[in-house]
């Protein structure tokens, strides 16, 4: 691979670069967003807030169509970086860094760093709410099962006046 200096024409490569660089800093801020909203929802699960829910939700879907607007972005920088640079088809962060200077260099290993970190926590928040929902969806479940063991009392006419009681569930199973 050519260093970037070679390839540079009228700095082609450093503008990508920066552009990389600013469309990574913006997707760093979104999962950022992304996480505090997801604690956001913890919260509304754990304190059962359904409107809570609802509206950060919502927020989420916005972030995260965001997200995948710049994810295109992205990709398309790489590609580009890779077609100027000379590069090779499995261009990743760490080529892409031999590729630029030391401050650009430093910029993308810095982001890069902090969007695993940042990822590695929205999965685990992730899997607890997920936790957090199998156990709400349980608890809703025993509460119909105990309201479907309350017999309801049916009472029909019999023959000669008499009246037979029958007993009969009301739950019904929802479980999907």
């Amino acid at each position: 691979m050519q260093k970037a200096d070679n390839n540079n024409v009228d700095g082609v490569l450093e503008k990508l670069l920066d552009e990389l660089i600013n469309v990574i800093g913006d997707e760093a801020i979104l999962f950022e967003k992304f996480l505090e909203l997801l604690e956001e929802q913890q919260q509304a699960l754990i304190t059962n807030d359904p409107d809570e829910l609802k509206t950060v939700t919502a927020r989420i879907q916005q972030v995260a169509a965001q997200s995948q607007r710049l994810e295109q972005v992205r990709i398309s920088l790489v590609e580009e970086i890779r077609r100027v640079g000379g590069a090779e088809a499995d261009l990743n962060v760490s080529k892409i860094c031999d590729m630029a200077d030391p401050e650009r260099s430093t910029q993308l290993q810095t982001f890069r760093t902090m969007i695993l970190d940042l990822y590695g926590k929205i999965e685990q928040t992730r899997m607890r709410n997920g936790l957090l929902i199998e156990q709400s969806l349980e608890q809703i479940q025993n509460t119909i099962d105990v309201i479907g063991r309350i017999p309801a009392q049916k009472e029909t006419y019999r023959k000669h006046g008499g009246v037979s009681r029958e007993f009969q569930r009301l739950g019904v199973d929802r479980r999907v």
